[in-house]
């Protein structure tokens, strides 16, 4: 019988989990609510591994209390000041705490004294030694601590402990522009997928939070699976597109667009990328009613937007293959600008 490993931190990052208490309090005024009901409000199976994980990561950051496996989902006290701050600074101090409320991130975040770890082989010697953590699991800790860091700006200094804490000399904090995975094995020279897609939901069938979501379980696993660096805008403030952002959009190797809910900032970009005749690999939600110029000159690879484990299962490795395609064919293949060019007068519109 295989040992089972312990994971003494949260499977999902606070940025995911936040929808859990969000949705308690947009749909049920912040009241105790069913399970079941938490998990529509979601558009999650309340069964599915996904909610488990979701529910079970936001206890453990002591957001809510309750799980897939209860009857009932709860706010804490710190779930409400994050999700009912008076204003902005309550609202980091508590996410902050939540962060630091695991004792292995607030361990490894003070050890290093910031977010800047060492290489992988000197790094997980302190992790089996110092913290304890099962070699296998490290990879997974350092992803996840990763993108907290990233999420709650905190960089390169930090000082503080569980009830005073702050955040200095933070540089990633102000880059608009971040990376959200690395292949196994990366090398200097690996090529990079810039990510663009919406930041918000405005489409009523997408729930707060689904876009993060399909970043996080989809398109940042398919992305590093296909060999590549996956970089995106910074997922907080506004939707407004920044210098660092076009830079990182025409310089990146390939990028891969989400056309869901046709969001006019993601269109925007796309015609950026291909007025430079660059590689472009085009997904959307099922759903997605077609843009018509795109739709019939350049393939669109389509995900399930329920997100289901069974799905996402499915999911990653086809757009896994359809980046891997559009980056193999990115010399022989007729791009859109290409086929654009060689339509005649009066046909093209």
């Amino acid at each position: 019988m295989a040992k089972r490993i312990e994971k003494p931190f949260p499977r999902k990052t606070l940025e995911d989990v936040l929808r859990v208490p969000t949705a308690i309090k947009e749909h049920n005024a912040g009241n105790e609510w069913a399970t079941d009901q938490v998990a529509k409000a979601l558009r999650l199976g309340a069964r599915t591994g996904n909610f488990y994980y979701l529910t079970a990561a936001s206890r453990d950051f002591g957001l809510t209390e309750g799980t897939r496996e209860t009857k009932t989902i709860s706010l804490t006290d710190l779930g409400r000041k994050a999700v009912y701050p008076e204003n902005s600074q309550e609202r980091d101090s508590a996410l902050l705490e939540a962060f630091l409320s695991v004792p292995i991130f607030k361990g490894v975040l003070e050890y290093y004294k910031g977010n800047n770890l060492p290489e992988m082989n000197f790094l997980s010697n302190v992790l089996k030694t110092r913290f304890n953590l099962d070699e296998s699991v490290h990879e997974e800790f350092v992803e996840l601590f990763d993108k907290n860091c990233r999420f709650l700006g905190i960089g390169t200094s930090f000082t503080g402990n569980a009830n005073s804490a702050s955040i200095q000399d933070s540089s990633e904090s102000e880059e608009s522009t971040v990376t959200v995975g690395k292949p196994k094995g990366t090398k200097k020279d690996s090529p990079t997928c810039f990510i663009i897609m919406p930041f918000s939901e405005r489409d009523d069938r997408h729930a707060p939070g689904f876009f993060n979501e399909v970043l996080s379980s989809v398109l940042e696993p398919a992305v590093t699976n296909a060999g590549f660096i996956a970089k995106t805008a910074r997922r907080q403030g506004s939707d407004v597109i920044q210098a660092t952002i076009v830079n990182d959009l025409l310089e990146a190797d390939i990028v891969l667009a989400d056309l869901t809910e046709h969001n006019p900032n993601v269109l925007f970009e796309l015609g950026m990328r291909m007025a430079v005749d660059k590689p472009v690999a085009l997904i959307r939600s099922k759903g997605t009613g077609p843009i018509f110029d795109v739709d019939n000159m350049l393939r669109v690879q389509e995900y399930d937007p329920n997100l289901w484990v069974s799905t996402v299962k499915d999911d990653i490795p086809s757009i896994q293959k359809h980046i891997q395609g559009a980056w193999e064919n990115k010399d022989s293949s007729a791009t859109f600008l290409k086929i654009l060019q060689q339509q005649k007068p009066g046909i093209a519109k």
